[in-house]
């Protein structure tokens, strides 16, 4: 029998609150669909907290709510519709190694090589972290020289540095990925300083802004726990023993670093290091990934479509869209969908290499600018970039993608007539070929009205027209005259995975190698990487430990945003 003193946690689900109402309506209705009063409540929290603006009706919010009360109302309670007895909080033990003259390497400092780091560290060991890049606060230095005057430094930029190719992004904290390290991720980040809104948030972010001084903090605390963080090291090869065990990295200045083990977190952009590996034999394989452009709206546009005669109630934030299409190309399905969508935010460049031009989206947190931008991409198979295995001579199919990706950025580059200044169309005019002026946009390098069909093989042209179409009749507006496309979208994923064992998640060519991150093919957003990072240093306190690793299953290639 239980005490009377005893209390339980319950979680309510589908608690509404209206627009206009305060949040204190939330706390009442919990309560009655759990049939307790406030009186009753001992503690309560948020679970998640989201927008509904479905439909014709006014938007509206939608919470998940934990309550605390007497065990005996809380028996009465599961027995409701929508509520159910709370998750115990999912602990993982900490694991500490037996003092061991082990000591890894972490390449690249993103989402994945900093978690992974940091786990390590708090296990005992003293990992060294190095990145090609340089520490956030001068790497933004580099990044306003690029999007002010047009000057790219080829290893500290939009893609390379501390905090990896997210550091100047939307920021967004959700994920595809399920499980309880999701919530092991965010509290970190609350704990470095991140807003604790995040941890109920349905749709969670930080902006840029927020970013940069998480970093700063994160550098600090991996200091204190013993990392090593070495700044402006390129990576030039891993060094192995006879049997291909891996001994160490090797810099582009003739360094070699001891490694008892590697976390090879790379990130998507790392094409010199894919050459590299696939010279010195690592196990790879091409991968399909998606390429397209971005597409920026004005942000009131959106918001009109999106919350209809209640887009500019002050309740509401800047509103978010998210579009999908599996379209028919000849014999085969097609996907097309919105990635990395930023609300109030602006178009930046993120080429790593002159002569080339990418772009991305990023926003700050109030997410207060005047325009929206996603990318709208297509996905490209092995097949679709067949053509250029010539490009890399003695690699056959295995870098054909970053070759595709190369030739389509060069394009863009010219297009846009170079200086990093981006080619641009209204998104009405892609489809038939008309080229007018466009409007200013967020870009900062400016814009060249072009005709971007060209840029891509007529299949896939074929295939985003067909998607603005379609996407136009989801969302009436969609391909207002303000709509303008600019190019080119072509990194949302790598285009190989570096083969890993799915059990020891090592390389299967070489002991002693983790492939891990969005880099290596794993995972596709900032929480998907970091839980990867933690994955794989679980992996390696294993094989230190004795233990058996824990088998978890890879999703390859997966995109987040």
């Amino acid at each position: 029998m239980s005490s009377p003193f005893a209390f339980e946690r319950v979680r309510v689900q589908g608690i509404v609150r209206e627009l206009g109402e305060g949040e204190s309506v939330v706390l009442d209705r919990a309560c009655n669909a759990a049939g307790c009063t406030p009186a009753d409540v001992l503690d309560w929290s948020l679970f998640r907290r989201s927008i509904d603006a479905r439909g014709r009706r006014a938007p509206r919010f939608e919470h998940i709510v934990d309550l605390e009360i007497p065990a005996a109302a809380a028996a009465l309670a599961r027995t409701r519709p929508r509520v159910a007895a709370a998750p115990a909080p999912t602990l993982r033990p900490t694991v500490r190694v037996p003092s061991s003259s082990a000591r890894p390497v972490v390449i690249g400092m993103g989402p994945c090589g900093l978690f992974a780091a940091l786990q390590l560290a708090e296990a005992g060991l003293r990992p060294v972290v190095i990145d090609r890049g340089k520490p956030v606060e001068s790497r933004a230095k580099d990044v306003s020289r690029l999007m002010n005057h047009g000057e790219l430094n080829p290893n500290s930029n939009l893609c390379f540095g501390e905090g990896g190719a997210g550091t100047w992004s939307d920021g967004k904290l959700y994920t595809r990925v399920g499980g309880p390290r999701i919530r092991e991720i965010l509290d970190s980040l609350v704990r470095l300083g991140a807003p604790d809104r995040i941890l109920v948030d349905g749709r969670p972010h930080l902006g840029t802004d927020r970013l940069v001084a998480i970093l700063k903090a994160f550098r600090r605390t991996l200091g204190e726990a013993g990392c090593e963080l070495r700044f402006d090291h390129v990576v030039a090869g891993i060094e192995c023993d006879a049997h291909g065990a891996v001994q160490g990295v090797r810099t582009s200045d003739g360094e070699v670093i001891p490694a008892s083990h590697v976390v090879l977190a790379p990130g998507h952009s790392a094409r010199d290091l894919y050459r590299t590996l696939a010279v010195e034999g690592v196990a790879m394989a091409p991968k399909p990934f998606a390429m397209g452009f971005r597409i920026e709206h004005p942000q009131a546009l959106i918001d009109d479509i999106q919350y209809t005669r209640w887009a500019h109630h002050e309740d509401l934030p800047a509103a978010y869209y998210e579009l999908t299409a599996n379209l028919q190309d000849g014999g085969q399905r097609r996907g097309v969908y919105s990635f990395c969508m930023c609300p109030g935010g602006s178009v930046v460049p993120t080429p790593s290499d002159e002569g080339e031009l990418c772009i991305n989206g990023m926003s700050h947190a109030a997410r207060s600018g005047r325009y929206a931008n996603s990318a709208l991409v297509v996905t490209v198979e092995p097949s679709d970039y067949a053509p250029f295995e010539g490009d890399e001579p003695g690699f056959g199919k295995l870098l054909a993608g970053m070759s595709f990706q190369r030739r389509v950025e060069a394009a863009a580059f010219h297009a846009g007539g170079g200086a990093f200044t981006a080619p641009a169309q209204r998104a009405a005019d892609y489809l038939d070929g008309r080229v007018r002026d466009v409007r200013r946009t967020t870009y900062k390098r400016g814009v060249n009205p072009a005709d971007l069909r060209p840029l891509y093989p007529e299949r896939l042209t074929a295939t985003l027209q067909q998607a603005l179409r379609t996407f136009q009749q989801r969302m009436p507006g969609y391909l207002s005259d303000e709509a303008v496309l600019l190019g080119v979208e072509t990194r949302t994923s790598a285009p190989v995975t570096i083969l890993r064992d799915r059990v020891t998640l090592q390389s299967l060519s070489h002991a002693g190698l983790y492939p891990a991150g969005e880099g290596a093919g794993y995972g596709g957003g900032i929480v998907s990487a970091a839980i990867d990072g933690l994955k794989v240093a679980d992996a390696i306190l294993a094989t230190i430990t004795g233990e058996a690793p824990v088998v978890d299953d890879d999703s390859a290639g997966s995109a987040d945003q």
